[in-house]
This record gives structure tokens, sequence and C-alpha cells, in this order.
């Protein structure tokens, strides 16, 4: 009895240590393969990182404020800062009805001045098409009335360190 007991131990003994080979085989196979992903992983964040530092350098254009102003108190310079055709939204027929996207040109463009603001207006600067406020090649000025209805949206690009009105929507009153 206490040889078989012995053997069946020492069996026992064999199988475990065949099994632990086994898992650690198994183990290191997923740890090397782990450290591959992060090898890849790790260049591609590097990359990324290029990207955006890249990305950074060419987001700063002149003075929005700078500009801006040049912008509604110049009329030569507006029309030199305008990229035309000009995409237009605004409603087909009635308020409220479809929605039409025209392209202006340059011979159909009217100065603004931007200096409708009135107690029951207001006017707000976006730093992107989202109308959020983060550092971006994009700008809107955005134009709603209170009481009035007005809602015109006046989007802005960067493009070789100067700003450009790229697209206008009027859909107001």
């Amino acid at each position: 009895m206490k040889k078989l007991l012995l053997l069946v131990f020492v069996l026992c003994i064999f199988n475990c240590e065949s099994n632990t080979n086994t898992n650690n085989s198994d183990l290191n196979r997923t740890i090397d393969s782990l450290k591959i992903e992060l090898t890849k992983s790790n260049n591609k964040i590097e990359i990324l990182k290029t990207e955006a530092g890249k990305k950074e350098k060419s987001i700063f254009n002149e003075n929005f404020n700078s500009f801006f102003w040049n912008f509604m108190t110049d009329s030569t310079f507006q029309k030199q800062r305008i990229i035309f055709p000009l995409t237009y939204i605004t409603w087909k027929d009635d308020l409220g009805g479809k929605i039409d996207t025209l392209s202006l040109n340059k011979d159909k463009w009217t100065y603004n001045s931007f200096f409708i603001n009135t107690a029951s207006e207001r006017t707000q600067i976006y730093d992107n098409f989202d109308l959020n406020l983060r550092p971006t090649n994009q700008r809107v000025i955005h134009w709603y009335g209170i009481e009035t209805g007005g809602d015109s949206k006046y989007y802005f690009s960067g493009k070789k360190g100067k700003w450009y009105l790229v697209k206008k929507e009027q859909l107001g009153d």
C-alpha cells in the first residue's frame, strides 16, 4: 500500500511539473505577445505626438481679433479675405421651411460691417465649427437676436497664417 501511494505521489508530482511547464510556456508566449503589442502602441503614440506637434504649429494664424477688426471696418480687406464662391446657407422659401445651400460669387457679396448689435442681440465668437471653445484653426461669429429672431453664423478658417471667411449661414427671421 505504501508503494502504491508512493507511486501515485510520484506520478502526481511529474504530472504537476509538466502542467507547470506548459502553463509557463503559455504565459511566456502571452507576455511576448503583449510586449510586441505594447511596442507597436508606443510607436503609434510617438507618430501621433509628432503629427499633433505639426498640427499645433499650423493653427497659429494672425491674431483673430485684429483680423476681425480689419474685416469689419475695411470693405476691400473684407472681399480679399473671403474664399469665393462662398457657401451660403439660408431658407429656401419661407422661414422654417426647406434649407437651401447657395454659392455666392464675389460680385454678389455685400459689405457687412457687423456693427448691428443692439441690447436685444448678442454676438459670440467660437473657435471651431462645432461651436465649442478650444484652440483650433476655426472661428465662428454667431450673431443671434434675442427678441428679433436673427440668427447668423460666419465661419472663418485659418489658411497659411491668415483668416478667411469660408461660409455664411443665415437662418433667422
